[in-house]
């Protein structure tokens, strides 16, 4: 078992957060509707039944039931104490579920050992991604699927947040603080994440051995922050009306691309 990074102050963040993330799931507003989609549309891509399931950067475990019901055993890591700790107490006596402490970067199993691997909303914030997925590619049998979740750059939404929403509300952050003299708390700064065009991210899948058999968008929000958070309910019904299709759209508007691959 890897030991949890103490001084990283992104896991130290989410480990804090581990509670206000799990009921981001169920929320009826943008972020948590914008969570729910990425999770249905990975396991629509699911094609592994029956088999030993990895999901890289579990959280508090949101994929298990449904991995669960198509008869598979699931294996969770995740670099957060707490997420791990809530996966535990929810699936621990199951009898099909493995929760550790891990990183991406150097995952703690056999070579060839899973028939898929899950990677959701973490590849965007590592600093080396090429590793990563090498560690996923190495870790799955030949013929496994392998699915991971990219922020796209193309989309409006997500470059807005990144270039120009995020940078703003750091630096108030960081004047509030000081005029306030607060204690610093753990802070992960989402302007780290990397953006990619759709043909960035297959690049990336391919070069560590990938075989990408579908791309799919997902959270088509076109209202830019902080709009969607005055208004959620306006910014959630449009949304959904591009999500579900009842208006055109353009791929390329989606905040994330999710692509599926086979290892050779």
């Amino acid at each position: 078992m890897i030991p949890f990074p103490a001084d990283d102050s992104a896991f130290r963040f989410f480990d804090e957060a581990a509670e206000v993330y799990f009921g981001k799931y169920t929320e009826e507003s943008p972020g948590g509707y914008a969570l729910r989609v990425r999770q249905q549309k990975v396991l629509k891509m699911f094609d592994q039944p029956g088999g030993k399931v990895l999901d890289v950067g579990c959280g508090p475990g949101i994929m298990v039931e449904a991995i669960l019901s198509r008869g598979c055993e699931f294996w969770g890591v995740d670099q957060s104490r707490k997420m791990i700790e809530m996966c535990t107490d929810r699936f621990g006596g199951t009898g099909r579920t493995h929760f550790s402490l891990g990183d991406a970067l150097g995952l703690h199993f056999g070579d060839a050992f899973f028939d898929a691997v899950l990677c959701m909303g973490v590849i965007d914030g590592l600093r080396d991604r090429r590793l990563a997925l090498r560690e996923m590619m190495r870790v799955l049998k030949p013929g496994g699927t392998l699915i991971v979740s990219f922020a796209n750059l193309c989309s409006p939404y997500a470059a807005w947040k990144k270039y120009v929403f995020y940078p703003l509300v750091f630096r108030w952050q960081e004047f509030w603080g000081r005029k306030r003299r607060a204690k610093p708390r753990p802070a992960f700064d989402p302007r780290q994440r990397g953006l990619f065009t759709e043909r960035a991210a297959r690049e990336l899948m391919t070069d560590e051995g990938a075989q990408v058999l579908q791309t799919v968008g997902y959270y088509y929000n076109v209202f830019l922050s902080p709009l969607d958070e005055i208004w959620p309910s306006g910014a959630l019904w449009l949304t959904k009306k591009l999500e579900e299709g009842h208006w055109p759209r353009p791929e390329w508007i989606g905040a994330g691309w999710i692509l599926k691959s086979r290892k050779n």
